[in-house]
């Protein structure tokens, strides 16, 4: 079953979003964790490793209550995170969400932060103007999130225009490894009823590698498409609910390749969100490149 990737919690009454390019469209549902039940979209680092200030760019964007996702700040008030996430949070009407850079948010058990003074607020984004819900993933699933106020933190870099090009073109395995980090659910909690989804609200990273073959993979279904294998396991890390809008980087760098947006749900030694594979949407497709550069505040 191949799933998207935000954090999701059905709410009771939601409000819209201010800023919103592209249609309003019902989102392939996301992870209704508080009911204990698994839909679409969405992904999270399991396994892996605690990132703590190795990527202190990357940030936890909550709606409290109601939904979560990663992204990346790639300008002192820009965030890239997921068109799925941007374009859900009109559909359940938010009117703000909250951002946490530290490498363990503090949120209690209703999602709501602990000190809302600790986060900090964005109440405007914007998704991808052909990016459609009803055609996921075969759609460009991009959205910028802005926050009110610049914060003092290095941003990532966006990669150059082609960079992936000639992995994609590749023939068999390469060298180069990728890194995704974000804030999504840990597995799953079992005992003393279903197994419930463990959120710890950590900033997580994990190692992962090509699929490879002249496109046989990435590109194949959709021209936005760069889909990487993982080793679900406590050093290497899979996917699973809340790291849509994560980052995809080149190894060892802090430039970002793609945007993470779902993956194949294939468990993992009893753990619900083990993922063998990763979806993710390029962010060097020129178009792409271009449309974040002129969107980017």
């Amino acid at each position: 079953m191949s799933i998207r990737g935000s954090g999701h919690v059905p709410a009771g009454e939601a409000r819209r979003g201010k800023r919103r390019i592209g249609p309003v469209l019902a989102p392939l549902v996301a992870l209704g964790v508080l009911l204990g039940l698994l839909a679409s979209p969405a992904q999270a680092i399991t396994g892996g490793k605690a990132d703590g200030d190795g990527h202190p760019y990357v940030a936890l964007l909550l709606a409290p209550g109601q939904t979560f996702c990663s992204g990346a700040l790639i300008s002192e008030r820009t965030i890239l995170t997921a068109g799925h996430c941007t374009d859900g949070w009109d559909e359940l009407e938010v009117e703000e969400i909250l951002v946490s850079f530290d490498p363990q948010a503090e949120v209690d058990a209703e999602w709501q932060p602990v000190d809302p003074t600790d986060w900090h607020s964005a109440s405007e984004w914007v998704t991808h103007p052909d990016y459609v819900s009803a055609e996921w993933p075969f759609t460009w699933d991009y959205g910028l999130l802005y926050l009110d106020e610049a914060v003092d933190i290095e941003p990532a870099q966006l990669a150059e225009a082609g960079a992936l090009d000639p992995i994609v073109a590749s023939k068999g395995q390469v060298k180069q490894r990728f890194t995704d980090v974000g804030y999504g659910i840990q597995g799953a909690e079992v005992g003393n009823g279903p197994p419930r989804r463990a959120i710890t609200w950590q900033r997580k990273y994990a190692i992962q590698r090509y699929a490879p073959g002249e496109g046989s993979t990435s590109g194949l279904f959709h021209e936005t498409w760069f889909i990487v294998n993982n080793v679900p396991s406590p050093v290497h890390g899979g996917a699973c609910g809340g790291d849509s809008g994560s980052p995809v980087l080149f190894s060892n760098t802090d430039t970002i390749v793609a945007v993470h947006t779902g993956g194949y749900s294939m468990g993992y030694d009893n753990v619900l969100c083990g993922r063998m594979t990763s979806l993710n949407h390029r962010i060097d497709l020129p178009e792409v490149r271009d449309w974040i550069i002129a969107n980017t505040v």
